[in-house]
């Protein structure tokens, strides 16, 4: 994929998850040998484990102030998407972040993926 390319699917994963449908940007854009490291450090390896765990997240979100971009760059087949989240989870309480999506790209889906807050 070229850095446009990247750039043009990154504009339609936000605007995906912008409709409330991030298991749709999720089915879309994310490949099927998918290794992701969330905030909490674990490397998940798998897209149906992955798709498990995002699941059971989505359904503890009571409430969303704020699921937002505010940057992103893309150089070669790494991508660094900045988000703004302030919402209300049912375990955790109110999680309000500003955190980067570090992702590496390969056959036109998202590989690799780690959070950094």
């Amino acid at each position: 994929m070229t850095e446009k390319e990247i750039l043009t699917a990154l504009d339609e994963l936000v605007a995906l998850a912008a409709e409330g449908k991030p298991m749709d940007a999720f089915e879309k854009f994310y490949h099927d040998d998918l290794e992701k490291t969330d905030l909490d450090g674990v490397l998940v390896v798998g897209k149906a484990k992955n798709r498990e765990i995002g699941l059971q997240l989505l359904s503890k979100v009571k409430a969303i102030r704020d699921f937002s971009r505010v940057g992103t760059v893309v150089k070669g087949n790494r991508s660094f998407l900045v988000w703004s989240l302030d919402f209300d989870h049912a375990d955790n309480g109110q999680v309000k972040v500003v955190q980067v999506a570090i992702q590496d790209w390969k056959d036109g889906k998202i590989i690799r993926e780690r959070f950094i807050a």
